[in-house]
């Protein structure tokens, strides 16, 4: 994925779980914070984590010898160290996001955002589009998300071909509010 777009998703809200590391008869516990759920600490073996150590937060990659690795520096667990866990998106939401042109992107996110959600707060994507292997490619795409307050699910029309693709994308929460951004069309050598 481009740069600049990885540095949208990065900068999503909520794109960390947050909460406490905790040794339970010798085994590392993460506790998130959010809903309560426990996971052993080794499901996030050579993943980014980011931990307080004195009032700040450092990253580094958890190795699979229970160390975080930042930069030169080594880190030891300890219990109750409060960290935070990136939170990765569905294979078929990032494959998804790959197939769209840079405006329709920016205007899903610019929209997803104003309605208060985030790309993490994602609970299914069916991304049709991937099970298209022809030159013609139509159908919808369907997205679910949760912020914890509303929920808004995510149509994605699509119309392409050799000489044109055609985008529109439906936004409907739970309250009834309806968002619809269509008419993104371009001819395929533009």
């Amino acid at each position: 994925m481009k740069p600049e777009r990885l540095r949208i998703i990065e900068n999503q809200q909520r794109s960390y779980c947050e909460g406490i590391l905790e040794l339970i008869n010798g085994e590392w516990v993460f506790f998130d914070e959010e809903n309560d759920d426990a996971f052993p600490l080794e499901d996030f073996f050579f993943k980014e984590i980011q931990f307080k150590q004195l009032n700040q937060w450092h990253t580094g990659i958890l190795t699979e010898d229970y160390v975080i690795q930042a930069k030169n520096t080594q880190y030891i667990l300890h219990d109750q160290m409060r960290m935070r866990i990136r939170k990765s998106l569905p294979f078929s939401c990032i494959s998804w996001l790959e197939e769209l042109q840079n405006d329709v992107f920016y205007q899903f996110f610019s929209t997803l955002n104003q309605l208060n959600f985030s790309i993490f707060d994602i609970l299914y994507c069916h991304n049709f589009l991937s099970f298209i292997f022809t030159q013609k490619k139509q159908g919808v795409n369907f997205l679910t998300f949760d912020n914890s307050e509303e929920i808004c699910v995510v149509q994605h029309h699509f119309d392409y071909d050799v000489h044109k693709r055609n985008d529109r994308l439906e936004f409907t929460l739970n309250t009834g509010k309806r968002v619809i951004l269509q008419d993104f069309y371009w001819p395929k050598n533009a």
